[in-house]
């Protein structure tokens, strides 16, 4: 959303703008509502879903939590927050350039480095389920796209 503003007042200086070019306005306008009622639920479930996945992942596999023997429960725990946190966040204002050019490349060189990216499917997926199921279908889409390029980028 802010850089779509950005540009168009670039484009459009010393100009009206054209309906074309202001859609992404409306589209936003008419989705905003349903976009802070997602970013909402999942600010107030945060711990709920993170502990949720956490525990799924020590069921389907403890060692997923471990990296050369030693445990990285608290890291793992700390990343996934702050991948949410970042996700909801670029939702409500839609703007997944933002998230994709300044976290997911510098949280990609994390996983990479202790390679986590491993284990990514497993704890994609089990983090898009523990979210749905604070939303309701139409919010699930909202966020869901956002962790699926999260997953893409970080793979």
């Amino acid at each position: 959303m802010l850089k779509s503003l950005e540009r168009l007042s670039r484009e459009t200086d010393g100009r009206y703008a054209t309906d074309v070019e202001l859609q992404f306005l409306e589209d936003y306008f008419t989705s905003m509502q349903k976009r802070i009622s997602t970013y909402e639920k999942i600010r107030d479930a945060e711990t709920k879903i993170i502990d949720k996945v956490e525990k799924q992942k020590q069921e389907i596999n403890p060692e997923l939590s471990k990296l050369n023997e030693r445990d990285i429960t608290d890291i793992c725990r700390r990343n996934m927050i702050a991948i949410l946190r970042c996700s909801a966040g670029a939702m409500l204002i839609s703007d997944l350039d933002y998230l994709r050019d300044n976290i997911l490349i510098w949280y990609r060189t994390i996983v990479r480095a202790y390679q986590y990216d491993r284990h990514d499917d497993t704890i994609y997926k089990l983090l898009e389920n523990n979210t749905k199921a604070y939303l309701t279908p139409e919010e699930a889409k909202l966020i869901i796209s956002v962790l699926q390029l999260n997953h893409t980028l970080l793979s």
